[in-house]
């Protein structure tokens, strides 16, 4: 038992030791290492010692576990000046002592949603972002019908120095768009003005998952505009119930009646605007959709939509894999009970 319990202090104390020294550090100092979001915290230590801010995963790892129990690491860019210990560097990363943040907006995320993402991470106040995403004379010459910045705000990881202002982060969103999409407003075929394009691509990007369908999606509606048929786009009622303040995750069918010009179901053509911000690839869908004579589609339940030319072949698929599916579903379920 003593032999053991030497060997346990000994163990112990070589652990804080390599904890509470800086004891290594493999880079010219000063380094800057960006940690970045939903990396768990394996990740992080890895590139951590990568980088060579660590001299391993284990020491910090067990700290964490043990002491910070219940702590994460926050994302953002991070300044080594001097040889910190292992106890240090997860402290640091703990506090989020950055000198850098990222954000990373997703596909298909709207004005409102994303405001909310890039003030909680601590820029700028709900009125900012309010006033911020209604500065539509940085879109003007592209789109003089704009009257917000919906659609303009380019889907990308940003990295943003603290104190960085509303207005100058949409600024940027905004010139990130016209870097990704501006070479791509030449090969508009669709007769379409850029307006509508980027309004297309917007309902594309908040229906499509898969990449095949994109281009099928943007073409069932492009067809639809032409046929002067509603679009009849959920997600433009979810706009709408958004706007109202009435939006609480769910859309049921007495939504469909809304009072508003977002509602495509009540109203044909294209809604006033965007109703949220597209990726390139819904971006260049709509701008170049398939050449299809669809009129409908529906969801398989896997990411992917089946599509059809009339309305009775849409009343089928909906039977097969939406009515039937959510039967068997069910039915599924309460033999597992």
């Amino acid at each position: 038992m003593v032999i053991f319990g030497t060997l346990f202090a000994v163990a112990g104390g070589l652990f804080l030791n390599r904890a509470l020294n800086a004891q290594y550090q493999n880079y010219k100092a000063p380094l800057q290492v960006a940690i970045k979001h939903g990396w768990n915290s394996g990740e992080v230590l890895r590139h951590l010692r990568q980088a060579g801010v660590l001299r391993d995963d284990f020491v910090p790892l067990i700290y964490l576990k043990t002491a910070r129990r219940g702590d994460s690491l926050k994302a953002g860019v991070y300044r080594f000046d001097v040889p910190l210990s292992p106890i240090a560097v997860i402290d640091k990363l703990v506090r989020g002592d950055v000198v850098m943040k990222t954000v990373t907006i997703r596909e298909g995320l709207d004005r409102f949603q994303i405001a909310t993402i890039i003030r909680e991470e601590g820029f700028g106040t709900a009125a900012q972002w309010e006033k911020a995403m209604h500065k539509v004379e940085l879109i003007r010459d592209l789109d003089p019908d704009a009257d917000s910045l919906e659609g303009y705000l380019f889907p990308e990881t940003y990295t943003l120095s603290p104190g960085t202002s509303p207005d100058a982060i949409v600024a940027t969103m905004v010139s990130m768009f016209r870097k990704q999409f501006g070479g791509e407003l030449a090969f508009i075929n669709t007769g379409l003005s850029f307006h509508d394009t980027v309004t297309l691509a917007s309902i594309v990007e908040t229906e499509a998952q898969l990449p095949a369908d994109r281009p099928m999606i943007a073409s069932v509606y492009l067809n639809r505009i032409r046929r002067h048929m509603p679009l009849q786009a959920d997600p433009t009622v979810v706009y709408a119930l958004k706007l109202a303040g009435r939006w609480d995750g769910n859309i049921r069918r007495v939504d469909l009646q809304i009072e508003s010009p977002y509602n495509t179901y009540r109203t044909r053509g294209f809604p006033p605007g965007p109703i949220a911000n597209a990726g390139l690839a819904s971006l260049k869908a709509a701008a170049a959709p398939a050449s299809t004579d669809f009129l409908y589609f529906v969801s398989r339940n896997d990411g992917s939509h089946v599509f059809s030319r009339n309305l009775a072949e849409h009343n089928r698929n909906v039977e097969i894999f939406q009515r039937q599916f959510w039967r068997q579903k069910r039915a599924a379920s309460d033999g597992r009970r």
